[in-house]
């Protein structure tokens, strides 16, 4: 039976030993130890259910462990039984754990709840500190994990679907066996709300999260509300904190329709409320201080990038769980049409057709010099947040924003390495199209181009290019991965658009397909019948009876199947029109319809090369024949025509002193080797 949590609201009467909350200090917003921003909202997050807060001396002290006794009090206060503790307090279950201890009750309550357990000499050992392993077990095991369920050996069983159900992201957690610090629990407390849910009956963390993503524009302590997406609720615990304002995330509520705390997207992520407009030099002035003063990694979109790399008008903020500088240069032209709460103190902007995005605080500024009603460029975060804006009409700056449009119609703003969905325009299914507003509202136009030749997954290039680590691939606007795709490759015909990244790598690639296609180079096996078929002479088609020669007359068809036989597979048979002789190597894209059927889209025999020498051969990646040099793939493939069988390069090239070559737009595809 599933229970409610929702109380975590006598969570000041746990505190004690484990959690100072001094007083007068319920609206510190900042600690002076905390510069990990994924700790900082993780704290925050946790402040507002009045569950954690720092010490007196304004510090949080993160790098604290917790004791096992600390932790089950934690626990238990997540779950809907406060009520229930005064029965758990006059027992003892452990040993070591007599009715006079400060945590007996908590103890003796999640013991037995079926969450923890004792060592194999009986005792619980409350002062020890508890680890990892320790800590996530007992979460997991209150989000109906059953240990009969989790196989493997304990604790690396649980730490493994921790990874896998989202419990561990981003709390740093490496080693199962190591104690567990105060910020890595606020971590996983926080990750708590959306890890997935096992399969056991026995859900003691049952938590109500927002399905949509909205803003939070108020807390008021002293009446005890908070305001989320033009809603205000009644707080579970009132406490004035105001440092997760203008944040957009969830709000999560309790069985009594009470705001427990919110969520922000930007803890959820890693990413940083702040961030930093690169200038007109390059400077790059400010990331430092993005990053606390420690060292870190930057990645502009998606790409390991150097501050040299970084251009004016680029976009950074500061991801803690990866410790990197995630830099975007996506710049979308629109239509200012409104703001709240106001256009000169901005949390939110509507733009493009009645998208409501978030303003960052370091937007302000420059936003706030516009009004409603102007053309604008707004400069945009990796996640979609505005950092920036600029006067369209000055001309200084220009619009750059590329969206591909989903085969329902959602139109899916590429931002950095992220998708935003921005409205809908079923009319571009499954295309690429550049993106800008006007009065009228959003402007699509189509795109196409780009970077041209064929698509080879497993040399990671595009005519000849390579691509970037983060490629986005879609298919019939539908975002696939690259390894979705046959490894002989995708002929350039079916690439509709493909864009370059700042660093001259393929990081968009849209082809024009709405449902899955290959390209396969094979070996065709043509099978033909012959069948007579009865044939009415015209103005006899009604006739009931046939009458060979009088109303009609039996012909002769012939029908034709054709497999394509490959080195890994044979595809087929498919019935087929095109004619080709057995035993030709060709070219075919390959599509499955919405019913499962292959068919033939593109049919082609290659062009060959008779007779090639071995010393033609560059190596095993090229040959020159004639005048000209054409590529050869590291996948290419090779069939012995005295056997029948297919073999590597290595024992086709052992095997005869020439070889016929069967060529496709430039690239060897089929070796051919005879006696």
């Amino acid at each position: 039976m599933k229970k409610r949590i929702l109380t975590w609201l006598l969570a000041i009467s746990m505190l004690g030993s484990l959690l100072t909350v001094p007083a007068g200090a319920a609206a510190v917003t900042k600690f002076s130890d905390v510069s990990d921003s994924y700790t900082a909202t993780a704290v925050e997050s946790l402040r507002l259910m009045g569950v954690l807060d720092g010490y007196g001396d304004g510090t949080f002290r993160p790098d604290t462990v917790l004791n096992r006794a600390q932790f089950c009090k934690m626990a238990v206060y997540a779950m809907d039984g406060s009520g229930e503790l005064g029965r758990y307090s006059t027992v003892t279950i452990f040993p070591d754990v007599k009715p006079s201890h400060w945590a007996s009750a908590y103890i003796n309550m999640a013991a037995r709840k079926g969450i923890i357990s004792g060592f194999a000499d009986g005792k619980f050992k409350p002062g020890q500190t508890v680890t990892a392993g320790q800590a996530v077990t007992i979460l997991m095991r209150g989000l109906g994990y059953k240990d009969e369920d989790m196989g493997g050996v304990w604790p690396q069983s649980y730490m493994a679907e921790a990874q896998t159900n989202g419990l561990l992201k981003s709390t740093g957690i490496t080693s199962a066996y190591a104690g567990l610090t105060r910020a890595q629990a606020a971590k996983l407390f926080l990750n708590l709300f959306e890890a997935k849910h096992g399969k056991g009956e026995t859900l003691l963390f049952n938590y109500n999260v927002g399905k949509d993503e909205v803003y939070l524009t108020a807390v008021d302590g002293g009446k005890g509300t908070m305001t989320a997406g033009g809603k205000t609720y009644t707080m579970a615990h009132p406490v004035a904190s105001t440092s997760l304002i203008g944040s957009k995330g969830k709000a999560v509520l309790n069985s009594a329709g009470e705001i427990l705390t919110f969520l922000p997207i930007t803890g959820s992520n890693g990413i940083s409320n702040a961030a930093v407009i690169i200038g007109s030099n390059g400077s790059a002035a400010g990331l430092d201080s993005l990053a606390g003063g420690a060292s870190y990694s930057i990645y502009k979109n998606g790409s390991l990038a150097r501050v040299k790399d970084l251009k004016q008008y680029d976009v950074a903020t500061y991801a803690s769980a990866t410790n990197s500088i995630i830099v975007s240069d996506t710049r979308v032209t629109t239509y200012y049409e409104s703001c709240k709460p106001s256009p000169s103190n901005p949390v939110t902007i509507t733009v493009l057709g009645g998208k409501e995005l978030n303003v960052l605080p370091t937007a302000v500024d420059s936003l706030s010099k516009l009004k409603p009603g102007k053309q604008i460029v707004l400069l945009l975060t990796a996640d979609g947040q505005v950092a920036g804006a600029e006067d369209a009409d000055k001309g200084n700056i220009r619009g750059n924003a590329v969206a591909v449009v989903s085969e329902k119609g959602d139109v899916q703003l590429v931002c950095g390495g992220a998708l935003l969905n921005i409205g809908t325009a079923s009319e571009y299914a499954g295309q690429a199209v550049a993106v800008s507003s006007d009065k009228g509202g959003l402007k699509l136009n189509k795109i196409s181009g780009g970077v041209g030749g064929d698509l080879l997954p497993k040399e990671g290039t595009l005519g000849g290019r390579k691509l970037a680590d983060n490629v986005m691939l879609f298919d019939g606007g539908r975002q696939i991965a690259l390894s979705e795709l046959s490894q002989t490759g995708v002929n350039s015909g079916r690439v509709s658009y493909a864009r370059t990244n700042w660093a001259g790598q393929v990081d968009l690639i849209v082809l024009n397909s709405g449902l899955a296609e290959d390209v396969i180079y094979g070996r065709a096996v043509v099978n033909s019948s012959t069948s007579k078929v009865w044939v009415w002479y015209p103005g006899h088609e009604n006739d009931e009876e046939q009458q060979e020669g009088v109303n009609g007359s039996y012909k002769e068809t012939t029908s034709q199947t054709i497999s394509i036989e490959t080195a890994s597979k044979t595809y087929g048979p498919i019935n087929s029109g095109n004619h080709v002789s057995n035993g030709a190597f060709v070219a075919v894209s390959i599509k499955t319809s919405s019913q499962g059927n292959l068919m033939f889209t593109r049919f082609d025999t290659m062009s060959k090369l008779s007779n090639v020498s071995s010393s033609a051969w560059i190596g095993k990646t090229a040959v020159t024949f004639g005048s000209r040099t054409y590529e050869v793939p590291s996948n290419v493939q090779c069939y012995n025509d005295d056997t029948g069988k297919w073999m590597t390069l290595d024992d086709a090239k052992a095997y005869g002193g020439t070889m016929n070559l069967y060529v496709y737009d430039g690239v060897v595809r089929i070796v051919e080797v005879k006696a």
